[in-house]
Formats: C-alpha cells, sequence, structure tokens
C-alpha cells in the first residue's frame, strides 16, 4: 500500500481543501486621490461650466465691452457593466470552502477593476463606455524636468487643491531611477517633488491632477440576480450581474497625462 499511487492507498488520504484563492486585482486608486463619487442616481446628470467673466481696460469714456463668459456642460449617462456566470448546482451543493461568497465578493471586485481600467486607459469613449485619461495622450516624460513641466502645465491653467500624482507601475520604476541633481532620484518616499504618488496597474503611464475635479457616477446599486431556471435542465444556476457607471473630468484641464510603451 502506498499513498501516492492511485488504487493502492492513495484514495484513503484525506485531504483538507483550505478556502479559494480570490485572484489578485489592480489596486483601485482613483478613491484614494480623492475622486469624487456620485451614487444613487436615478436621471441623467449635467453639470454647468462658466468659463469666466472677463475684464478689460479702456480710455475715460470709451465704451466697455462685454466681458460676459459662455456656459457649457457636462453630460454623465448610465453605461452598463455586466457579466453573466453559470455555476452547476452541485458545485453549489458541495461547496465546503465558501466558494459562493468568495465568487459574488470577486464580482464587485471585477466590477471596480473593470471601471478603474477604463478610467486610466487610452481608448475613446463611446455611448457605451467612459473614455479613458489617456485617450489622445503624448508619449510621458519621466525625468525631473519632464514631471516639472507637467506641474507648470496645471499652474498654468489655474488648478488648485491637492494634487496626486497616478502611475504604472514601469512608470514608477522609471522615476524611481530617474536622477534628480546628484544624490537624488524624481520619485523617493512615495512622492514626487512632494506630490503623492499612487500606482496601479491599471494605468496607462502618469497623470498628474486634482482628482476632486474628477467625477465617477452611479446609477442605482450592483445589481446580482440568480436565475435558477434557464439552466435549470443544464444543472446550473444563472448568476447575471450588472451596474450602471459613467466617468468624466469637470475641468479636463485639471489633468495632465503621458502614456509609458
Amino acid at each position: 500500500m502506498q499513498a501516492t499511487v492511485a488504487t493502492a492507498g492513495m484514495e484513503a488520504v484525506a485531504e483538507d481543501r483550505l478556502n479559494i484563492l480570490e485572484p489578485l486585482r489592480a489596486n483601485l486608486v482613483m478613491a484614494k486621490a480623492g475622486a469624487t463619487f456620485m451614487t444613487g442616481l436615478v436621471g441623467n446628470v449635467a453639470i454647468p461650466a462658466y468659463s469666466g467673466t472677463s475684464v478689460g481696460w479702456e480710455g475715460e469714456v470709451a465704451p466697455a465691452k462685454d466681458g460676459a463668459g459662455t456656459f457649457s456642460e457636462i453630460k454623465l449617462t448610465p453605461k452598463r457593466l455586466t457579466a453573466v456566470y453559470d455555476v452547476s448546482k452541485q458545485f453549489l451543493i458541495q461547496d465546503s470552502v465558501s466558494a459562493e461568497a468568495m465568487l459574488r465578493a470577486d464580482i464587485v471586485k471585477a466590477i471596480s477593476n473593470e471601471l478603474e481600467a477604463t478610467i486610466l486607459g487610452d481608448a475613446a469613449g463611446s455611448a457605451t463606455k467612459p473614455a479613458g485619461m489617456f485617450n489622445g495622450a503624448s508619449a510621458a516624460t519621466l525625468t525631473y524636468d519632464g514631471t516639472v513641466d507637467m506641474e507648470e502645465e496645471l499652474e498654468e491653467a489655474n488648478v488648485n487643491g491637492e494634487l496626486s500624482y497616478i502611475v504604472s507601475p514601469k512608470a514608477k520604476a522609471a522615476l524611481r531611477k530617474a536622477k534628480k541633481g546628484e544624490n537624488g532620484f524624481v520619485m523617493e518616499d512615495g512622492e514626487v517633488n512632494g506630490i503623492k504618488v499612487l500606482c496601479t496597474s491599471a494605468a496607462k503611464g502618469v497623470v498628474l491632477g486634482n482628482f476632486s475635479e474628477y467625477v465617477i457616477a452611479q446609477w442605482g446599486a450592483i445589481d446580482l440576480t440568480v436565475d435558477p431556471y434557464s439552466q435549470a435542465a443544464n444543472g446550473k444556476v444563472r448568476l447575471v450581474i450588472n451596474a450602471y457607471f459613467d466617468a468624466k473630468p469637470r475641468r479636463s484641464e485639471a489633468f495632465v497625462a503621458g502614456v509609458v510603451e
């Protein structure tokens, strides 16, 4: 008899099943960076924006010029994140390792991960998907001068408030290696030029901005429908997930992004 040979005793060896390891997900950073979340929405959302009033110098009796600014609006409409999961009834009956609870929790994580990957991606927006922050961005210059230029661009646009960097792992590594003078590096102690840096594999490069100017809108709650009927003949339970989001900057000039290949 042998404990490692089939039909010779291996079947008698007890086997303990530990909890299923959940897949690793990208580090969700938009909330840490201070993005504005709007939840519990019902109708479409329009955020008005005003270009600003202007004034000018004129002579003593010269007519004043019209200084009125113009209004525009940022529109947010629900876009659907969805998936279908079929789980066998036998698996649910024999589950002794909390697999169902893990699956439900991972569905929520998958939604968060896909939402952030879309926001920090480089794809163009559409009627069914928000645009990525790196869409149309040029190549990043990951040097001390390059980061100073990014900060200058925001200052020229009068962007105030707390700034943060969100970077990809590749961009983070490059910033940590880039020299700053004779004895220092561009990124040290989790900061670049005194500005905190957040890293995620979802990002396509490096983006600097005031993330409170970025709006993530959610309509309703995450909806998980348990359908025990449509796949009943196949011995399965169908899980249907639906969630509705949109995401846009309130002020596009509040962000400077550069792609890292």
